[in-house]
């Protein structure tokens, strides 16, 4: 059964690039009316990304933006600062993403519009948030990603840091923000008619540092800084990546009775008595020559031996897929785990694009593709009863 629990939840969402219009994605998905704020003609800079490029729109433009509505406006002008004053008297949210200080140049800020309506509930993403030492520096997912340590942390031991290849810290600001933006309707709404709207800050410093807790917790323990460890892990072993005769593949042994599991193997039988890996704190300390010892027996076979095996015992493995072998899994087909959108619009041409792991609270399916620049300008406006200037028609980009 579909659901749509923001029904009626009207968002301007100004953002660009991928946190921000991640946050306006998932509220669409949820049923909310997202209206994507554009320059007129470029758009989303976003957009440019690439290639590949699906028409005139790269896969992060495609990917980051279905369930919404598209309205060219430029908010360098005295009218496109009017209709986005307009619109916010309608509206419930409002998100942005710009650097700290932009959207009051624009007119368009917080202390602004909150006087039209006070029940508007303001979200903005910055790399460093609105307030602190930082918060006008310039940032990009890379940024935040490097300023946070988690480049310092990811990579092999005796290389150089290295980025994680998904924009982890930009995703994880879209998902702080869109979960703030829920608290904050759910908040003003219980209220009543009264209810008041409020100023989110999301910071993406702030949500990566969130994603190094267990590092940081044991940096704050030991007084000294974790090492990077390639595909292992600081705090457990054997939790890491290990060639076989065909491919890699990943295993978590971190508890007693899953390494006494493995040990019932008559490959590893040899290492259950050996006096320096009884306990798990033992197996950490003594990780080099546990994990040399075990990759010498895993490249005995090819994966899908001990694949089949540690499945038979329920122990924790995974081969180590490409994306286009993942993007095979009959699993995710079972699970509806991708979506098709169509882009460009009425082009007919369709996409595989990441789904909606918060299905049970969201239509199964995109029940909009992500837009052209300006598609639904025209509609938009009409919708807020916002007359284009000089009763011309909304250009639609």
């Amino acid at each position: 059964m579909a659901y749509a629990p923001l029904k009626g939840i009207v968002v301007l969402d100004l953002t660009q690039s991928l946190a921000g219009p991640f946050a306006g994605m998932l509220m669409g998905d949820l049923g909310a009316d997202v209206i994507k704020i554009e320059m007129p003609v470029t758009g989303d800079g976003a957009r440019k990304w690439g290639p590949p490029f699906a028409g005139d729109s790269g896969p992060t433009f495609v990917g980051f933006n279905r369930n919404k509505r598209s309205c060219a406006i430029d908010l360098h002008t005295a009218e496109g600062r009017a209709q986005v004053i307009e619109m916010s008297k309608q509206a419930d949210v409002v998100l942005e993403n710009f650097r700290p200080g932009t959207m009051k140049k624009f007119g368009v800020d917080y202390e602004t519009l909150k006087v039209h309506n006070p029940r508007l509930i303001y979200a903005s993403i910055s790399g460093y948030g609105q307030k602190g030492p930082l918060s006008g520096w310039a940032a990009m997912d890379l940024m935040i990603q490097a300023i946070s340590g988690m480049m310092s942390v990811t990579g092999e031991p005796e290389g150089r840091p290295v980025k994680a290849a998904a924009p982890i810290a930009d995703l994880m600001g879209g998902y702080t923000c869109a979960f703030s933006v829920l608290a904050a309707i759910h908040e003003r709404d219980k209220s009543g008619p009264g209810g008041v709207g409020r100023r989110i800050d999301v910071s993406m410093l702030d949500a990566m540092i969130t994603v190094l807790g267990q590092s940081v917790v044991a940096t704050t323990i030991s007084g000294e800084p974790p090492e990077r460890q390639g595909n292992a892990h600081h705090l457990m072993a054997p939790y890491q990546s290990f060639r076989t005769a065909t491919s890699d593949f990943v295993i978590s042994l971190t508890i007693q009775k899953r390494w006494a599991a493995l040990c019932t193997l008559p490959e590893f039988t040899h290492l259950f008595d050996d006096p320096e890996f009884q306990t798990q704190d033992q197996r950490n300390t003594n990780r080099a020559r546990l994990c040399a010892e075990m990759e010498v027996i895993f490249m005995t076979r090819p994966v899908d031996y001990w694949m089949a095996h540690f499945e038979r015992l329920a122990l924790p493995a995974a081969p180590v897929n490409t994306i286009p072998q993942i993007l095979q899994e009959a699993h995710l087909a079972q699970r509806g785990t991708l979506l098709e959108v169509e882009y460009p619009p009425g082009s007919g041409q369709r996409y595989k694009v990441p789904g909606m792991p918060w299905r049970d609270v969201a239509a199964e399916q995109a029940l909009r593709s992500p837009p052209g620049v300006g598609q639904h300008t025209e509609e938009v406006l009409q919708q807020f009863g916002i007359k284009p200037a000089g009763g011309r028609k909304a250009a639609a980009g």
